[in-house]
């Protein structure tokens, strides 16, 4: 696991406690669209903190500057 920003830490938490309360509910006979939204939201927040940085992503669609000869 490489090393995480304090933001990026908080997120992934939060994700870890949204996926544990959507497990609590499916196994406490909660409706299914009172616990999956948890359970969906806490491993979406998990998986969002490992993309990269923005700065290192590249723009397909930029424009490259004209050369100068």
């Amino acid at each position: 696991m490489k090393k995480l920003k304090t933001s990026q830490k908080v997120v992934f938490a939060a994700g870890v406690l949204g996926v544990l309360i959507g497990i609590y509910g499916r196994f406490n006979a909660w409706e299914y669209m009172e616990y999956f939204s948890f359970f969906y939201a806490g491993s979406t927040m998990m998986w969002i903190v490992f993309l990269p940085q923005k700065k290192s992503c590249s723009n397909l669609f930029r424009r490259k500057k004209a050369q100068k000869s």
